[in-house]
């Protein structure tokens, strides 16, 4: 195994060092502020199939942004990091303003709209009204973008809704409005309905703009397909709440019908019903019906739910608010179908017993680690963090003897490889998963002989010289196994001056280092000296540089803003493994 593979390999088992991470964590020596976000952090990663991912990205975007302060203006509320929202929206329209003719129509819509909802102005109007120009075509249409050769009608839209906000007289663009007219006095070229709604009530808001008011000044066959489509519609929602409709077509028609009249009380009875039913468990709503909430589907069933008289569950504040950046920058954060793992969901429940805490939804997390272990159960590494996880919320392992006979038929292929072409990392988990499940292993004497000629003089091991990777494998591995270095005391030296002067352990392969310590070096530096029964030389030193790795708003960085390393800036952002590695050393450690 190479050892770039190595260092990846241990990202994800580490954690399965030796028995010292069972003491109780002394939380108080932890801020309890810290210790709250870190928790709110870990119960947000978790995914709709009950397992957990990595934090999230906490990026805040325009889209995001847009449709949460669309969602709070319905719910007569503001942000609660309103100044740094204004701030962080200015910031923006700094960086559309440098992006020359890159410019999007649905990024300036966006900025413009949240900012006026905000009840701010463009730090440069003239600006932005220049960009948008820039995106109208010969015959008075809008583009989303410079180059495209066709305008669309929600380009065109969003451009006079935007022009219109940052004051322009729009009576000075006679083009715009005689091609939204003969859009209008068009028929028959759109036969979806859900297509055809929308367009119609898009046409009829944007003519609204230059103070058109079609059913009086511009009768046109449109107007004899919009009676057709109503009963159509009508027909359609009254199968409400008993047959799902996507919330982009249920509040296109719902628009349209009081756009074209009104709504009767059994229509608004079956919408309300059905709104209620599809609010997601976490306040949220999904356009598509999908299983995790979403900006756009949260304001759509909003809007819908306005027009209609009907308040919703007041969780959905706790949804959208859930997606302010902790670290108070502004904006709102994307909404994401996280993608959970068996590694990160047993990280994420050890952190949080380390913290006091459980996970929060035991059920969904039992169905999902069972799932996960009938569907990867000759998985060695998956299958190791599933049981895991059922031991650690108490719960009896699944019986499987064909995988126990898959356990021993492995470790003996691999015990049968030379050390050159070993698997260090399946060889630790098939040791795990033996112990775990009381499986004999009948030549685990010939693995432990191997292993401990990979001992070096200087007390690592390695296949030609000390890696630190090559030492943590090596000794759990032998811990497994009953066994331990030759030179243990040896060991224990060579570990231990891995630590350098601000208190962290770097990764060293002979005489090569790293420049800067972090978190995953030291962490498994601590949990392989731990498995040694020995320490650091300076323990207070590294609790130190540990605090300096927290991350404010919760969980912990690679390493601290000090360090000297070689990485992109998101690599400093707290994550789940970091966090998991950092309360664990933590935890060792006192």
């Amino acid at each position: 195994m190479s050892p770039k593979k190595h260092i990846q390999a241990l990202f994800l088992i580490a954690i399965i060092g030796s028995g010292c991470i069972m003491h109780e964590l002394p939380t108080e020596r932890l801020n309890d502020s810290w210790r709250s976000n870190t928790i709110d952090r870990i119960w947000n990663s978790q995914g709709i199939d009950g397992g957990y991912s990595d934090f999230p990205p906490g990026e805040p975007t325009l889209y995001s942004t847009y449709y949460f302060l669309e969602s709070l203006e319905l719910l007569d509320k503001e942000p609660k990091y309103k100044q740094a929202t204004v701030d962080w929206l200015l910031s923006q329209e700094q960086e559309i303003v440098k992006q020359g003719n890159s410019s999007s129509i649905r990024n300036i819509y966006f900025l413009t709209m949240s900012l006026d909802m905000l009840g701010v102005k463009p730090a440069n109007s003239s600006n932005l009204i220049s960009k948008v120009i820039e995106l109208q075509r010969p015959d008075g249409s809008f583009s989303e973008e410079e180059g495209d050769e066709e305008g669309a009608l929600l380009d065109t839209f969003r451009a006079i809704t935007t022009l219109h906000t940052l004051g322009v007289d729009l009576n000075q663009m006679p083009l715009t409005r005689n091609w939204l007219i003969e859009k209008w006095n068009e028929s028959g070229e759109n036969n979806d309905l859900l297509n055809s709604t929308s367009e119609t009530s898009m046409l009829l808001s944007a003519l609204e703009l230059y103070s058109i008011s079609i059913s009086s000044q511009y009768q046109s066959p449109r107007m004899e397909e919009i009676m057709e489509q109503k009963s159509i519609i009508e027909d359609q929602l009254k199968l409400l709440p008993d047959t799902d409709m996507d919330l982009f077509t249920l509040s296109s028609f719902t628009d349209f019908l009081l756009i074209n009249g009104n709504i009767s009380s059994e229509i608004r009875s079956n919408i309300g019903m059905y709104l209620q039913k599809k609010q997601l468990q976490d306040g949220g709503f999904n356009p598509l019906l999908d299983n995790y909430g979403e900006p756009q589907g949260t304001y759509l069933a909003l809007k819908t739910a306005s027009k209609i008289g009907l308040n919703l569950n007041d969780n959905v504040s706790t949804f959208i608010y859930n997606h302010e950046p902790l670290d108070g920058r502004g904006g709102f954060r994307s909404a994401y179908r996280l993608l959970s793992s068996p590694e990160n969901t047993y990280l994420a429940v050890k952190s949080l017993k380390i913290l006091g805490s459980e996970p929060d939804n035991r059920e969904e997390l039992i169905k999902y680690v069972t799932y996960k272990w009938r569907e990867e159960s000759k998985d060695a590494k998956s299958a190791y963090y599933s049981l895991m996880v059922y031991k650690l919320l108490n719960y009896p392992y699944p019986q499987d003897v064909q995988f126990e006979k898959w356990v021993k038929k492995s470790f003996d292929e691999c015990v049968n490889q030379s050390i050159e072409s070993m698997n260090f990392e399946e060889a630790l988990y098939l040791a795990k998963l033996a112990n775990l499940l009381g499986i004999e292993l009948s030549n685990s004497d010939t693995l432990v002989a191997k292993i401990q000629s990979l001992q070096q003089s200087d007390g690592g091991f390695g296949i030609e010289a000390s890696d630190t990777s090559m030492t943590f494998y090596s000794v759990n591995i032998l811990e497994e196994l009953g066994s331990s270095p030759l030179d243990k005391q040896g060991c224990i030296s060579w570990i231990q001056e891995g630590q350098i002067a601000d208190g962290g352990f770097i990764i060293r392969r002979g005489p090569i280092h790293t420049n800067s310590s972090d978190i995953h070096s030291t962490y498994i530096s601590v949990v392989t000296l731990n498995t040694l029964d020995s320490k650091p030389k300076d323990s207070d030193k590294l609790l130190k540089w540990l605090k300096d790795c927290q991350d404010i708003y919760g969980g912990f960085k690679l390493a601290p803003e000090y360090a000297d390393l070689e990485a992109s800036p998101d690599s400093f952002d707290a994550s789940l493994e970091y966090t998991s590695w950092g309360l664990i050393t933590w935890e060792t450690l006192c």
